[in-house]
């Protein structure tokens, strides 16, 4: 449901105006603060940031020490059948090199004779290694590497996402803008056609002119009033469009009030606003554009799992 901005959100966000009284101002850095800041897209954006870097805590989790223990007793009339400790710690490490150790105490009346350790217990400890099939890569190792990939990946589609969502939001502006201009300028048609069209008027009834001419100015004066209104129902789609843009937070969408007007004076504050003042066109790099480090990050992905599945014709040397 569309709710209306209340004039205390208004006068704390916007500035007052002289050119029309009782207006409010939405300047362009304000309006893409808040569709930075509320935007649903902008929000889903984020999280899928937090997704590309919840699964490289995931796959970091496989590279995590193990201690497994295994305990197991039996006593019935006061005998002891068995107790059987078995403990084992394994640390996996890059280069599909894992160190083991192993402690095993068994004790008890009925206790296998396979299973006889010293009283003291039995330790081990060794590593385990692939000299063929995932000596070079993994699974554990591939799901690592892409998991870097998508977290990167996912900060430049996230970037790719809010540039798109904030020119879309600019070019509503703009059009937002230039609607404004449209009506004002239609209506200062519209003033000189009334003070014409008084004119000719009061020539007409003084015998200056004949009756005839007042009718012209009457039709242009018409005219004048069918544009104005059709410039006032362009300025209030183009508001519409602007209010699509513009959330609170809890994802609470908001619709200007018709006294709220654009900047006209905001070309002096652009390339601030858009963070490129100073900024000479070639220091721009097609190289860093987001969607190209997106495929990147991606083939890179795909050169992981297809190195992954080369590895996997080797033979299997444990």
């Amino acid at each position: 449901m569309r709710i209306y901005m209340t004039c205390i959100l208004l006068l704390a966000s916007f500035s007052l105006t002289g050119q029309v009284q009782d207006s409010l101002v939405l300047r362009f850095n304000e309006y893409l603060g808040y569709v930075k800041r509320y935007h649903p897209i902008a929000k889903q954006a984020e999280l899928a940031l937090g997704i590309g870097q919840a699964n490289l805590m995931k796959a970091r989790g496989g590279f995590d020490p193990k201690i497994e223990v295994d305990y197991d007793r039996k006593a019935f009339k006061g005998s002891e059948y068995y107790d059987r400790l078995n403990a084992a710690f394994k640390i996996p490490t890059w280069y599909g090199i894992e160190l083991k150790g192993n402690f095993e105490q068994n004790d008890g009346e009925f206790l296998n004779p396979a299973e006889t350790v010293p009283a003291d217990g039995l330790y081990s400890a060794g590593i385990s290694m692939s000299l063929g099939q995932g000596l070079w890569i993994n699974d554990r190792m591939a799901i690592l590497k892409q998991a870097k990939y998508f977290k990167e990946q996912s900060a430049a589609d996230r970037d790719l996402l809010v540039n798109q969502i904030l020119y879309d939001a600019a070019r509503a502006y703009f059009d937002w803008l230039r609607a404004f201009k449209e009506a004002n300028l239609f209506q200062n048609f519209l003033n000189n056609a009334e003070i014409r069209f008084e004119g000719i008027k009061s020539k007409a009834a003084s015998g200056d002119i004949a009756a005839i001419d007042t009718v012209e100015a009457k039709i242009a004066l018409q005219n004048r009033a069918l544009s104005v209104e059709q410039a006032k129902v362009r300025l209030m789609k183009r508001s519409l469009e602007l209010s699509n843009f513009l959330w609170m937070n809890e994802n609470i969408p908001v619709e200007l009030q018709p006294n709220v007007i654009p900047d006209v004076d905001v070309g002096v504050e652009i390339d601030t606003t858009l963070e490129i003042f100073g900024k000479p066109l070639d220091s721009f790099s097609i190289e860093n554009h987001p969607k190209l480090k997106s495929l990147g990050y991606k083939i890179e992905g795909l050169r992981v799992e297809k190195n992954l599945k080369a590895n996997k014709l080797l033979p299997k040397i444990d």
